[in-house]
């Protein structure tokens, strides 16, 4: 080989093993670079203290084919020489013994208990309550405002696994449609769906939104909602229940309610739709305490009842056994008492409209000024109340005894000399029973009549007097504005008594100002010793003055017997008018 091809040779040979050499060094390079960012791309290296680190974690507990609930997590970590884990971004979904359920707990971060199965969360916790429904519902419409939910914030959870419990002693706040509150610790149970405050409950019911509380001031709306506080609460999501255990007391501007205990019941829309509050373990009974324009009332029973309608207003109010109530309005002072009563209310303006009561039924009204008293005694008594006005509440317009019923008017007690009345100053009483009661009332509210129907009895008590009675078919008793009666009247077969007096007539007419009563049809009167009989005769009680006119015939008994006689007989005498006084026995 020539020396020439030789260098050729070499010179090919050393530039083929630069080229390899090159390519070596460029797949190392790259391999290498790979391996850089891959290393750069690789989760860091578990801590020391940690054995295994997994991402997208779910359990879950079920009974059967029931899935109970599920609790996701995000990321879980397990450290070394500990039988807990770490689960981030934990959410809990409760779907109950029946499915029907969809309540959910979310919260940051939670440590996993391997031994006992308890999620200990020391974070905010918040829990929402609807059924599996309303969640579907909600995610159609997505509409915030349209949710029926229960939403709950608090801290320091602890979720037990085995039995689906989860609980904290920390401060509480919830918020559901038409109302929120805040209480100290919760328990939530997961196969009822059922949760419970644990104490220092607060609860704030808001009336729903209308066009006419849009119009009102902020002042206004802030005294709309009603407070109830109470010792714990126990709160049924499905069942819509709210049972608050007390002492309880529930308040609003003007009204007041003190009970053992109250059930909330709301309706599909989480409205107020009844409350029942009862005695509870202390025994007491639930009362009712009201401040209105009108003055100032109260009304106590075993149970208390009120109905709501969806607009937030109340339609009706019950008590049932031991009934209680009374008023004071600066004019009079009113006190009722019943077995059961039912008080139903006009809507949206909560004016009372008929208030029924049942059982030993006793009213008692006095009046202030005057000291003029009122007690109504029956078994059943209808109320109805006029229609009321913006400005003021319903008047009672007619009252009405479902049965035999009696009244009985107490006289002011007299001032010292009035004429006609007892040294001693003792009042007068008034009593009239019969088979029915009827009482009207005129546009201020004030009796100003009342109507007695069947076996009409009127008894009038006078200290130092025999007891004057009267009888009748029916009869009609004018009122006083204060309380009192003004006139009597007494309707077919009328008879009377005053000790050895009696009387009888078609009519009877009795004036309480002039202490006069009038007997007309038929008229008759008679003592121990005489006998009046005449179309018409009136009495005047305080002068002892007796009238008889139109064809009077008067006997005289005590004639009889007496002197030179052809036959025992009374002596008689006619005459057109006849006037005599009872007191001194002149005629």
């Amino acid at each position: 080989m020539k020396r020439s091809e030789a260098a050729k040779y070499a010179r090919w040979s050393a530039a083929t093993a630069l080229l390899l050499a090159s390519l070596t060094a460029g797949v190392y390079l790259e391999r290498k670079w790979v391996a850089h960012r891959e290393k750069e791309k690789a989760p860091p290296p578990a801590p020391r203290d940690v054995t295994r680190l997994e991402s997208g974690i779910t359990f879950s507990k079920a009974a059967g084919n029931q899935k109970i609930f599920t609790v996701e997590a995000s990321k879980a970590t397990d450290f070394k020489d500990k039988d807990a884990s770490l689960l981030e971004d934990v959410k809990i979904t409760i779907f109950g013994k029946t499915g029907e359920r969809h309540d959910t707990i979310h919260t940051q971060s939670c440590q996993y208990e391997k031994v006992g199965g308890s999620i200990l969360c020391s974070g905010e916790v918040q829990f929402d309550l609807e059924s599996a429904a309303e969640a579907e519902r909600a995610a159609k419409k997505r509409d915030k405002g349209a949710e029926q939910k229960v939403h709950v914030e608090t801290r320091g959870v602890t979720f037990n696994r085995a039995t689906g419990t989860a609980r904290t002693d920390r401060p509480v706040k919830f918020v559901f449609p038409n109302g929120n509150g805040e209480a100290v610790g919760v328990e939530y149970h997961s196969e009822e769906g059922a949760l419970r405050l644990l104490r220092d409950v607060n609860l704030f019911l808001t009336p729903p939104a209308s066009n006419a509380a849009a119009k009102k001031t902020a002042k206004e709306r802030a005294q709309d909602p009603v407070h109830l506080a109470g010792r714990s609460l126990d709160f049924g999501r499905d069942s819509r229940t709210m049972r608050l255990l007390g002492p309880v007391e529930a308040e609003t501007r003007t009204a007041r309610l003190l009970a053992g205990e109250l059930t909330l019941t709301l309706d599909s829309s989480f409205r107020a739709e009844k409350l029942v509050a009862t005695p509870g373990a202390d025994r007491k009974k639930p009362q009712v305490e009201y401040q209105g324009t009108g003055g100032q009332a109260d009304l106590s029973a075993e149970t208390l009842t009120a109905h709501f309608a969806p607009g937030g207003w109340l339609i009706r109010l019950e008590g049932a056994g031991g009934v209680q109530g009374s008023r004071r309005s600066g004019e009079e002072d009113d006190e009722f008492s019943a077995e059961n009563a039912w008080l139903e209310l006009q809507p949206r303006v909560g004016h009372p409209k008929e208030l029924n009561l049942k059982g030993n039924v006793l009213l008692k009204t006095k009046a202030e000024q005057t000291g003029e008293a009122r007690m109504l005694q029956t078994n059943a008594l209808l109320v109805a109340f006029a229609e009321g006005t913006k400005g003021g509440g319903g008047k009672p317009k007619r009252a009405e005894t479902l049965g035999a019923g009696s009244i009985e008017w107490t006289d002011a007690a007299p001032q010292s000399g009035t004429p006609g009345t007892p040294s001693n100053g003792a009042a007068a009483r008034t009593k009239l029973r019969a088979d029915k009661l009827e009482m009207e009332f005129g546009d201020e509210g004030k009796a100003k009549q009342l109507v007695a129907t069947g076996n009409v009895l009127t008894e009038r008590a006078v200290t130092g007097k025999p007891l004057q009675t009267a009888t009748a078919q029916s009869g009609v008793a004018q009122l006083l504005a204060s309380g009192g009666w003004s006139q009597m009247d007494l309707q077919g077969d009328v008879r009377l008594k005053e000790g050895e007096r009696s009387g009888q007539a078609d009519h009877a007419v009795f004036v309480r100002a002039t202490q006069t009563a009038l007997l007309t049809g038929k008229a008759l009167a008679r003592d121990a010793t005489t006998e009046t009989q005449a179309p018409r005769i009136s009495f005047a009680q305080t002068t002892g003055e007796i009238r008889a006119e139109g064809g009077v015939r008067s006997t005289d008994f005590s004639t009889k017997g007496s002197g030179a006689q052809l036959a025992e007989a009374p002596a008689s005498i006619s005459s057109d008018t006849m006037q005599a006084n009872s007191k001194t026995g002149r005629a």
